[in-house]
């Protein structure tokens, strides 16, 4: 993996962008700390769905210590919808 500082991130977008769709991913310092990286589409496409999905697994776990079934979620989640369609908010 590749770290370079901001400045020459600006003056190498291009290669930057030629990198991330070769699959390799740069990270951007400034003074010396990480502040960004790039990485290519299909790579945070794949990072977004593993984020969601550990969302998701956190809310099972939730609503199933809670005792709260997967058929109230949907109830509640139902009302709600209705509720913010009917102009009552």
């Amino acid at each position: 993996m590749m770290t370079i500082n901001i400045s020459r991130a600006k003056a190498e977008f291009l290669d930057l962008i030629r990198r991330a769709e070769n699959n390799e991913n740069v990270v951007i310092e400034k003074k010396g700390a990480p502040v960004a990286a790039v990485l290519s589409y299909n790579e945070y496409v794949d990072l977004k769905r593993v984020r969601d999905y550990l969302a998701m697994q956190k809310i099972y776990q939730v609503t199933k210590d809670a005792g709260i079934t997967a058929r109230e979620v949907y109830e509640e989640s139902r009302r709600q919808l209705k509720t913010r369609g009917s102009g009552d908010d």
